[in-house]
């Protein structure tokens, strides 16, 4: 049976692929192979349940899903953070992180047994070929035009072989490409990770007592419990995330290089390491009855390539895997599937597929950017300040670039535009790493002050932040991305600013020395004004209005920052850390 293009793998990212192509490829022949056959359980047990802006974008706008997920799926309220750890303080005891409203911009819990279930359905309907409970035996890749073969052993041992002009693995873990080249390879990120589903609704604030009303006041319309909410210690974290089924998915991830992976490799050592760290979310989890497990020991990895002008491609975790804390394993499906969707649509109607070559760099390298995200960061995780901080960080980044590139459709500009706006995208790249770094040593040299608890609303509206989040309804020209780009990115760089006046500030004066010379601070021109640095001599009044937009947004988001007696000292330190003229000041 020959086809354009053989898909192998049904789950989520073969089959938002299979759409993707139906949709514009109309008169492509697609098939798609899977070993395991409808009907999938609701709550089938695959990560990858919540999504974030991009890939809700994808799933609504591009796949034309928006109904259905309303209809079937969660509206998702946001990412929502308890760092501290919960061995020590109750979960009312710690700082909350997260949106005070529903979103504006959609993103959901998805229920993958049911999403995947009805997408099958949905691309049969469209006139895709489905192979259900079939398994892929062998792939011969052939080389010029001469078509791939792949054979198959269906069931009851029946044998059948398909030759394509494309072949897409979406095989997931088993990789079955990248593995048969030899393209994985590391991201030197160390992370485990172990989860399990309930066939009941854990709602989390069913783990505050309902006498803490001030707690329970900060959720008056009770949309917590929609969040993915992230419970944060040092080395871990751990999730709740609500299905449309009814299930929960909780979820343990560790970093390797502080938590061993024998702590959470079965169910037994799983629930006792959240006895021992979050004990209020066991305590919850002590009655029902977990309907799987699994566990991971290394989870990330990259590739060598995902496109080839041989004509194949790798999708979602048959190429590649970041990390699940912000959620962005479905961004990368729809990142990878949009790539390859134009790769196969230039070759099938012009018969080149060169570009596979730039295509795969540009992937690779927006993956490599995100691993930077999550590498040697969990450590920081039970401390509320810095994780405020990178969260606010995170996200500004997050809806700035990768979502501004992917909500204007870029991948579909000209080659030398897509060129320049991912160009423009080092420059984030280099604020970013310089942030990381940043979180990571304010953490290692100042240790962790819990503080008083805080309910930080993140974004909360009017704000940059918020701006930034809502400015993904806007549509703006080709020739207007670049620009735009450049006016978030020279934003984003003056809130770094910000961020190492805050750092220098919170640590002991030698401790921000030290930080200032492993971090090379003088070297990162900063958007500092001199005028910046005397403002603390000012009364608070008139502070507040000498204050800049940003640094304003930074405070209201961040809190205040820690008062010093002693002001001319602090502005000769900032000076000195960040390597400015002393008697440069322009008040």
């Amino acid at each position: 049976m020959d086809f354009d293009i053989v898909v192998c793998g049904a789950g989520m990212a073969g089959s938002t692929l299979c759409r993707q192509l139906r949709r514009e490829l109309p008169d492509a022949s697609i098939a798609c192979i899977d070993p395991i056959a409808r009907p999938l359980p609701d709550a089938c047990h695959k990560v990858g349940e919540s999504t974030v802006e991009l890939a809700t974008h994808y799933l609504a706008q591009v796949l034309d899903l928006e109904s259905y997920l309303r209809e079937d799926h969660i509206l998702k309220n946001g990412l929502r953070f308890f760092p501290g750890g919960g061995a020590t303080h109750s979960l009312a005891e710690r700082t909350e992180i997260g949106p005070p409203q529903l979103p504006i911009v959609p993103s959901f819990q998805l229920d993958r047994g049911r999403l995947e279930n009805d997408l099958r359905a949905m691309n049969e309907a469209d006139g895709v070929q489905l192979f259900e409970g079939a398994k892929v035996t062998a792939v011969d890749l052939a080389p010029g035009d001469a078509p791939h073969t792949i054979a198959l052993s269906g069931p009851e041992g029946a044998k059948r072989t398909l030759r394509a002009r494309w072949f897409v693995d979406a095989t997931g873990r088993r990789q079955l490409l990248a593995r048969k080249l030899g393209l994985r390879r590391s991201t030197d990120h160390l992370a485990r990770a172990a989860w399990f589903r309930v066939g009941e609704r854990v709602d989390v604030a069913e783990l505050v007592p309902p006498s803490d009303t001030a707690w329970h006041e900060r959720d008056r319309t009770h949309i917590r419990w929609q969040s993915t909410v992230h419970f944060m210690g040092e080395g871990y974290w751990a999730w709740l995330i609500p299905l449309s089924s009814g299930f929960t998915s909780v979820g343990i991830v560790v970093d390797g290089d502080i938590h061993p992976f024998e702590a959470i490799h079965t169910e037994a050592q799983a629930r006792a390491f959240l006895a021992e760290h979050e004990p209020e979310v066991a305590a919850r989890l002590a009655e029902p009855p977990a309907r799987d497990f699994r566990c991971y020991r290394e989870y990330s990895y990259g590739a060598e390539r995902v496109f080839s002008p041989d004509r194949w491609a790798l999708v979602g975790e048959a190429g590649t895997f970041v990390d699940p804390f912000y959620s962005p394993g479905s961004d990368y499906i729809a990142l990878a599937n949009t790539y390859a969707t134009r790769l196969i649509r230039e070759d099938l109607t012009t018969g080149d597929a060169t570009n596979a070559d730039r295509f795969s760099e540009w992937y690779l390298r927006l993956f490599d950017e995100s691993v930077v995200t999550f590498r040697h960061m969990m450590g920081a995780f039970g401390n509320p300040a810095v994780m405020t901080a990178k969260i606010y960080w995170d996200n500004l980044q997050y809806w700035s670039f990768l979502c501004q590139l992917f909500f204007q459709r870029a991948q579909e500009l000209p080659l030398d535009h897509q060129q320049e706006v991912l160009d423009e995208g080092i420059e984030f790249t280099r604020s970013h790493r310089r942030a990381q770094a940043l979180f990571r040593a304010w953490h290692d040299l100042g240790g962790v002050t819990l503080g008083e608890a805080r309910n930080v609303y993140l974004p909360p509206i009017p704000s940059i932040l918020a701006n930034a989040y809502l400015d993904l309804q806007k549509r703006v020209e080709p020739a207007e991305l670049l620009p735009l780009l450049r006016t978030k990115r020279a934003l984003t760089e003056e809130v770094l600013g910000e961020l190492v006046l805050r750092v220098l500030r919170e640590l002991p004066e030698e401790a921000g020395r030290t930080l200032a010379r492993d971090l090379e601070l003088a070297t990162w021109e900063l958007p500092i004004e001199s005028r910046r640095l005397t403002l603390d001599d000012l009364s608070p009044r008139d502070r507040r209005r000498a204050l800049s937009s940003v640094a304003k947004d930074v405070e209201r988001c961040l809190g205040k920052p820690t008062p010093r007696d002693d002001v001319a000292s602090w502005e000769a330190h900032y000076r000195a850390c960040l390597d400015r003229d002393v008697t440069d000041v322009a008040l």
